[in-house]
């Protein structure tokens, strides 16, 4: 180290102000940073972060998805079961005509025709109708049909048109009344399996 230095202080000022200028344009085009580096890499990192929480963002919304279908999915078993109770698995016309017949009662309407018509097939349920013919005043119908809709078993009145007859007779009605059973399960597939 005693060389490098007696070797300096044989230069004199200018040729030392010449080497330092050197040493120094060489340290600042081979080593020096001013910090562009740094802002590049800061820079990356911000991308990554504003990236990161646009994911965030895109989870917290899955998320927040996924939770209210899972709610719905809640609410709508719930609404699955109760109606299921509601709901017979096995249901025939004859049924239905014997309902029909309480129902008259109830209403003191008189039954003219009953005939049963073909099942329609959904995809939950399968509608059973019954084809009838009543006579009535407008009251015993309207009580006919809040019975039917009212009963414990799901059962609606649809298809009505209520005539007038001549000479004064009670009021015609005909319409469908359908009950509604559980659908039998479909059979699964190998692609559903």
């Amino acid at each position: 180290m005693n060389k490098i230095f007696d070797t300096l202080s044989t230069y004199t000022y200018g040729k030392t102000l010449m080497i330092g200028l050197l040493v120094g344009a060489v340290f600042y085009f081979t080593l020096y940073d001013d910090g562009s580096s740094i802002d590049a890499q800061i820079a990356s990192v911000s991308q990554q972060v504003s990236a990161e929480e646009a994911k965030k963002k895109d989870t917290d919304a899955t998320l927040k998805q996924v939770r209210e279908m899972q709610e719905k999915l809640g609410r709508l078993s719930q609404q699955y079961q109760e109606i299921s109770k509601r709901l017979p698995t096995v249901l025939f016309s004859i049924d239905i005509n014997k309902a029909i017949d309480g129902f008259a009662r109830g209403a003191s309407v008189s039954i003219k025709q009953k005939k049963p018509g073909e099942n329609i097939k959904r995809e939950v349920v399968e509608e059973v109708p019954v084809d009838v013919t009543l006579e009535g005043t407008y009251a015993q119908l309207a009580q006919f049909v809040y019975l039917v809709s009212s009963s414990e078993r799901l059962a609606r009145v649809k298809n009505i048109v209520i005539t007038e007859q001549e000479g004064g007779r009670p009021l015609k009605f005909e319409g469908q009344v359908v009950g509604y059973k559980l659908a039998p399960e479909k059979p699964k597939t190998e692609t559903q399996q």
